[in-house]
């Protein structure tokens, strides 16, 4: 049997020379190779032409030319190694019914080589999804896939970008069957330099209103109903919080604590509060919800302490003392990662006329707040320089939709 190998390549300036070579010694395994962007040189393989930057489009677009019941997924950023299909094949043939076989991982960063040896998910499916956050369990490249599995499942869905992947294997995973092929690594070259949470934070919410809460969480006891909910908010406002989507962990808190009030979720629902830059509101909530009483006057005297902080780095931008703050920039993060630092480094960027720079910082002041309007009026303005309004619009759609 052959198969078909998709390259997603979204990014048109990224080449893929690298991934081509690797395939040399696994062409007898090879029916057809598509590329779904444009060929810049003729390499004898077929070329789809796309030109959006949504994943999903390009992941659709080759499942529909792919003509071979599976289908192998690589990017631009990756290298196969010489025995991985020949492996993969093997594993078919003694789990025939297999949709997805995935390899672990080589992560190149810079001189650094990060080595993922992920697990077997083959019949352990429910772990898999109590994890909540399958993208660090899972590769989506060097994967191969059952062709069939996928069209059935409805394809690859756009509103999650480069998440596209695992919300297919999310939605679908009761009718999936994965198997690690546990000798196969696939290389990747690819470093992002910067990843957009939000998409994390989308899909996370997504799937958590999609399966009942109790088979989600289903080594919970839920003879407890009301501690039982509290912990599962918890843990899902804990995630968001990771994806610095605190607007969205912070509802979660509040569920939890309605179902059981507890001093853990108070603090982290506070917290919340904090890195959205709500002062007010997170030492009105330290004051009224039985924080205790030595925690609650050293929280209170954390946020006078930033507003101060904040307060000062305003008058030294305003004073044109900027080198000054970008000297102690590690220092300012370690003390107070939140939108409103997050925004204030944004402008700074702008005044220093990096624009692209400005705009990731304001994007990532936004994402931890989607409600301030101050910090989307400067994420607006640097969108519309840059002519990235829709991916603007797209953003906020995804954190409070």
């Amino acid at each position: 049997m052959k198969v078909s190998v998709c390259i997603i390549n979204d990014r048109p300036d990224q080449r893929v020379d690298k991934t081509l070579n690797s395939l040399k010694q696994n062409t007898d395994f090879i029916d057809e190779i598509i590329l779904s962007s444009e060929v810049v040189e003729n390499t004898g393989i077929k070329s789809l032409d796309n030109g959006d930057e949504n994943e999903a489009v390009h992941r659709n677009a080759c499942l529909k030319a792919a003509k071979n019941p599976y289908i192998l997924w690589l990017s631009g950023g990756n290298e196969l190694e010489d025995d991985t299909l020949e492996e993969y094949l093997d594993i078919l043939d003694d789990f025939p019914g297999t949709d997805i076989i995935y390899p672990n991982e080589v992560i190149m960063e810079k001189d650094e080589e990060i080595v993922q040896n992920h697990t077997d998910w083959y019949d352990k499916k429910e772990a898999l999804i109590q994890s909540l956050s399958i993208e660090k369990y899972l590769p989506k490249w060097g994967v191969l896939t059952k062709k069939d599995s996928l069209e059935r499942a409805g394809g690859f869905e756009e509103r999650y970008g480069p998440l596209t992947f695992y919300a297919m294997v999310y939605k679908n995973l009761k009718n999936l069957s994965l198997k690690l092929s546990d000798l196969s690594f696939v290389n990747s070259y690819e470093s992002e330099t910067f990843i957009d949470t939000s998409y994390h934070s989308r899909l996370l919410r997504d799937i958590v209103k999609e399966f009942d809460t109790a088979e989600l969480f289903a080594s919970l006891d839920w003879k407890n109903e009301a501690l039982a909910r509290t912990v599962a908010y918890t843990m899902v406002g804990d995630r968001l919080a990771e994806y610095f989507d605190f607007f969205n962990a912070s509802n979660f808190y509040r569920q939890a604590l309605m179902s059981f009030h507890n001093q853990e979720t108070l603090r982290k629902l506070i917290d919340s509060y904090y890195k959205m830059g709500l002062f007010d509101e997170a030492a009105k909530m330290a004051r009224t919800q039985g924080m205790e009483t030595d925690e609650r006057q050293e929280f209170i005297n954390k946020i006078e302490t930033t507003k101060k902080l904040i307060e000062n780095i305003e008058n030294s931008v305003k004073e044109g003392r900027i080198a000054e703050i970008l000297g102690a920039a590690g220092e300012i993060f370690g003390f107070y990662e939140g939108a409103p630092m997050y925004n204030i480094f944004g402008v700074i960027e702008y005044l220093l006329k990096n624009p692209i720079q400005a705009y990731r910082y304001f994007y990532k002041a936004v994402t931890m707040n989607p409600v301030d309007n101050d910090i989307i009026n400067n994420l607006a303005d640097m969108a519309k320089q840059l002519n990235k309004e829709d991916e603007v619009l797209s953003l906020i759609n995804r954190i409070t939709k």
